[in-house]
């Protein structure tokens, strides 16, 4: 049997397991061109020689994705009490995602971008500052009473509304919504005569307020774009729903990277309920503002959110054979001549061909599956074992999980001498038989029916692997 040899075209020779091919592209890297990607992509689970995922993480957080003030002024208008409400809100919002972007061939770059079951999260917390005043301009048995000050209460309050969620993939239409609501808070109580009693004798009251807040917000994706690295949007489009695809051309080479992004929206609706209480007692007399909600309905707003870019590698296997055509010259009927031709992988994925003759009666190959490392060079080798006088010409056909090429030819002849000339019976042709001259090789079947029979099987799983192909957009 002759043995593959494997061997490194470069003076670094890399003999790297099979468990570490797939991360290749680390060795030959340099620390800055490792570090100019965000994501190398590994096999994919269910294709590993003809699929790569790169697991993708997008996060945002807008720290203020709306702004609101709200301001009353003196309220009501003329009345002898009036309050002065004013209020801020503040919040934050934050969308985090995960899912992949599956590379996908061997016809054209097939892409995907399947999302993380319950791998997604969407969140928002949202604060309110409140300050207030009261004023009092009141008349009683001709004499005027005034005083207008802060009601004082603990302020910069965090008036706090949260809600959060995980949800499955992107979060395509109809996206994710929260909403939340707080039951109403006692922000202050305040008497009134503890306050302005040194300036009205006799005067006593309070001020309260209640203040409640309720909150509705959703996240929705939009699209996905995948483009060229540091170029357009790739031939194939943008992905805009689950289960869409899209492709990219092969431009050739170890690998390929792409630059991936979602994009979406934020809405919000809300409203705040500011719930005053307000009365004066004064020489037996009461007056007051009864207990009032005071809805300050939110602008609908909706946010546009771009995701920060992520850069995805995608090694590639890429199989390289140096000569297309073997001559074994005259070889004698019954001999044997045996001829190596080296398989290169220039790429960064492990390559996985399979070896095949159109004539294995004449022509046999050896290790008709074989397994290629990075950077690693394997001599794989024909044997030309004629059964008769002739010239023989055949191909060695070499299918492989290559992307740019996923089936190369090698042309092999060789000349037939010294065997027994064909008999003539009855004017017919008899080929005379030359006796074998045996085989130590590993072919499929027993025999060259058993050899072809094998040959047929694995040109038809070469078939299966071409045919393999995705569906595009």
């Amino acid at each position: 049997m002759y043995p593959l040899r494997p061997r490194s075209r470069s003076p670094f020779h890399l003999a790297l397991p099979l468990a570490t091919a797939v991360t290749a592209a680390a060795v030959f890297l340099s620390p800055g061109e490792a570090a100019a990607y965000d994501v190398l992509a590994e096999p994919c689970a269910d294709e590993p020689l003809t699929c790569k995922t790169g697991r993708l993480h997008f996060e945002k957080i807008n720290a203020l994705p709306i702004e609101f003030n709200f301001d009353t002024g003196w309220v009501p208008q003329g009345s002898p009490l009036q309050v002065h409400l004013w209020a801020a809100v503040y919040a934050n919002t934050a969308v985090s995602l995960r899912g992949a972007l599956d590379t996908a061939w061997p016809e054209v770059f097939h892409l995907t971008a399947p999302g993380t079951r319950a791998g997604s999260a969407f969140s928002y917390h949202y604060g309110l500052d409140v300050g207030a005043q009261g004023a009092i301009n009141i008349s009683v048995l001709g004499q005027t009473f005034t005083w207008v000050g802060n009601l004082p209460y603990v302020p910069q309050i965090d008036f706090a509304v949260q809600a959060d969620t995980t949800f499955d993939g992107w979060g395509w239409d109809p996206g994710v919504g929260l909403s939340s609501t707080t039951n109403p808070v006692r922000l202050a109580k305040v008497s009134i005569g503890s306050i302005v009693g040194g300036s009205i004798p006799g005067i006593d009251g309070g001020f309260e307020l209640d203040v409640a807040m309720e909150v509705a917000s959703r996240y929705q994706t939009h699209s996905i774009v995948v483009a060229e690295a540091d170029g357009p949007t790739v031939a194939g489009g943008e992905l805009t729903y689950d289960g869409d695809a899209t492709s990219t051309t092969y431009p050739g080479g170890p690998a390929i990277e792409l630059d991936v992004h979602p994009e979406g929206t934020v809405k919000y609706d809300g409203t705040l309920h500011l719930i005053p209480a307000f009365y004066v007692e004064l020489l037996g007399q009461t007056w007051s503002i009864p207990i009032v909600d005071i809805p300050i309905g939110f602008p609908i707003t909706e946010d546009d959110w771009i995701f920060d870019t992520k850069r995805v590698r995608v090694p590639l296997p890429d199989l390289v054979l140096s000569e297309t055509e073997i001559n074994f010259g005259n070889v004698e009927v019954g001999q044997k001549n045996l001829e190596p031709f080296p398989l290169y992988n220039a790429g960064e994925a492990l390559v996985a061909a399979t070896v095949v003759t159109d004539d294995p009666t004449n022509f046999e190959v050896f290790d008709p599956t074989v397994q290629i490392e990075p950077g690693i060079t394997v001599d794989s080798a024909v044997r030309f074992v004629p059964k008769k006088n002739g010239e023989f010409v055949a191909k060695v056909l070499v299918g492989s999980n290559d992307p740019d090429a996923p089936l190369q030819i090698v042309t092999v002849r060789g000349v037939g001498y010294g065997g027994p000339e064909d008999e003539v019976v009855g004017g017919v042709d008899v080929p005379a038989i030359a006796e074998d001259a045996g085989c130590d090789c590993r072919t499929a079947g027993g025999g060259s029916e058993g050899r072809r029979e094998g040959g047929l099987a694995a040109v038809a799983g070469l078939a299966l692997l071409a045919a393999r192909r995705r569906r595009v957009r």
